[in-house]
């Protein structure tokens, strides 16, 4: 727990944004929607987009988009 007194700030830059924004909502949609197309399944398509994503930033896609 922090000391009642303890004022913390987050900076959020425009290049977080936008990262997040390729990485999450336009490389999550396109995986999710070629997952759909291959299994034919909400489970197994969330579930592949869900995994493609975080292996692409776990693989380095952060480093190749400036972080």
């Amino acid at each position: 727990m922090l000391p009642k007194h303890e004022f913390q700030v987050y900076v959020i830059t425009k290049g977080d944004v936008l990262r997040f924004f390729v990485i999450e909502i336009i490389i999550g949609t396109v995986t999710y929607s070629l997952a759909m197309k291959i299994f034919h399944n909400v489970v197994l398509a969330s579930a592949g987009g869900w995994a493609w994503t975080e292996g692409m930033k776990r693989l380095g896609l952060n480093q190749l988009l400036g972080k």
